[in-house]
């Protein structure tokens, strides 16, 4: 057999093998979107993250995002402001809390002191782990602010479920991500796109429901909505809306006194959307989670 022979049969080879190892299906990762939060205050509670949790303006008025905004997907993970007279706090609720990572704990939470933020524990250090503290912001949402170097900005959202494990594996199935074992501690999922944040499940089997809490429901933003919602009506996965939206134009349709005959004339009138054109579905997650899938038609290539 000549060389060039030799190096053909090789090269089909480890094509070969590759192909017997590789798997069936490549898990695409969907990418987390946002974080809704319930507020008596929408432009008070996007100020109050922006001067204290490091964020910047987001897509709307009413949202504030972490990382750099991008003409296409992925986008920044975002926190959105909704109207609400009587949220409960979050803690002891299905999303507990979220967290922010900061490259000096101390000198924040002494800022937030001063400013009169409430703290709810102290720094402290958690041995193999981080430097961690405790406040809640004025809505009663409970954010966990940690020292992780690797993953500034907003770093984490914990979920309270009877079973974590089963929980973190229906996350990964969903939407992909990574499952690991933050710190060989916490049970976890990460997701890296524009950054690093985590998914933390722990075990909590008195948990509230989410829905009317401070931190009301978290977000996905697939690229195939259709596709994502097709998987999951096969796993028998509880939608709480219509699973095939029609995409949001923002229109509205009105009706003309009739002054040369009866009836009048229906005009549609059609707003300059405020944000990207977008497609929603809710869904029950495991222990209580409310998901929102959002596609966002005008990025991604759609």
């Amino acid at each position: 057999m000549t060389a060039g022979r030799r190096l053909v049969t090789l090269v089909v080879f480890a094509v070969a093998v590759l192909g017997v190892c590789a798997p069936a299906r490549a898990q695409l990762t969907e990418p987390f979107d946002h974080l809704h939060l319930a507020v008596t205050d929408v432009e008070r509670a996007r100020d109050w993250y922006i001067r204290h949790m490091g964020g910047n303006e987001g897509e709307t008025s009413e949202t504030v995002a972490w990382g750099k905004w991008p003409v296409d997907h992925p986008l920044p993970i975002q926190l959105h402001f909704m109207l609400s007279s009587d949220a409960r706090p979050s803690a002891g609720s299905a999303i507990d809390h979220l967290g922010f990572s900061f490259a000096d704990l101390d000198a924040t939470v002494r800022a937030l002191q001063a400013a009169g933020v409430k703290i709810v524990r102290p720094v402290e250090e958690v041995p193999g782990l981080w430097k961690r503290a405790v406040v809640e912001d004025p809505w009663g949402a409970t954010l966990e602010l940690v020292q992780d170097p690797d993953a500034l900005g907003l770093h984490h959202v914990e979920l309270r479920v009877p079973d974590p494990d089963q929980a973190l594996r229906w996350y990964v199935k969903a939407f992909g991500g990574d499952r690991t074992k933050y710190k060989g501690q916490i049970d976890a999922v990460r997701y890296r796109e524009l950054g690093v944040f985590f998914l933390f499940a722990v075990r909590d089997e008195h948990a509230a429901p989410a829905t009317g809490h401070a931190i009301d429901h978290i977000s996905f933003g697939p690229i195939d909505l259709d596709k994502v919602v097709s998987a999951l009506t096969a796993d028998s996965a509880t939608f709480t809306s219509n699973p095939n939206p029609r995409i949001n134009p923002g229109c509205r349709l009105v009706q003309t006194d009739g002054e040369n005959g009866p009836g009048g004339i229906r005009r549609l009138y059609c707003a300059q959307p405020d944000q990207l054109s977008h497609r929603v579905v809710y869904l029950d997650g495991p222990g209580g989670v409310r998901i929102e899938l959002v596609q966002h038609l005008e990025a991604g290539g759609h």
